[in-house]
C-alpha cells in the first residue's frame, strides 16, 4: 500500500507498506506533519491544563412556584 500524507491537503506520498504490489492508498502523517500535529497537540492539553480553555459554568438561580407562597 502507498501511503500518502492527509495533513491538510498535503499529499505527499512518503512510504510504502508490504506487499508492495498492492497498489491501494492508505493515509497517515509524513515524519514532517507528525512532528507539526505532535507539537499542535502538546500545545492544546498544556492550554488545556493550565485552565485557559476551561469551560465558564454559569449558575441560574430559580424560584418555584412554593417559593411565592410562603
Amino acid at each position: 500500500m502507498i501511503r500518502v500524507c492527509y495533513y491538510k491537503g498535503c499529499g505527499v506520498v512518503y512510504g510504502a507498506i508490504k506487499p508492495l504490489s498492492d497498489k491501494r492508498t492508505t493515509h497517515g502523517l509524513c515524519p514532517k506533519h507528525l512532528k507539526i500535529s505532535l507539537k499542535e497537540i502538546k500545545a492544546e492539553m498544556e492550554r488545556y491544563s493550565s485552565g485557559e480553555n476551561q469551560p465558564q459554568h454559569t449558575v441560574f438561580s430559580m424560584k418555584t412556584y412554593s417559593d411565592h407562597l410562603v
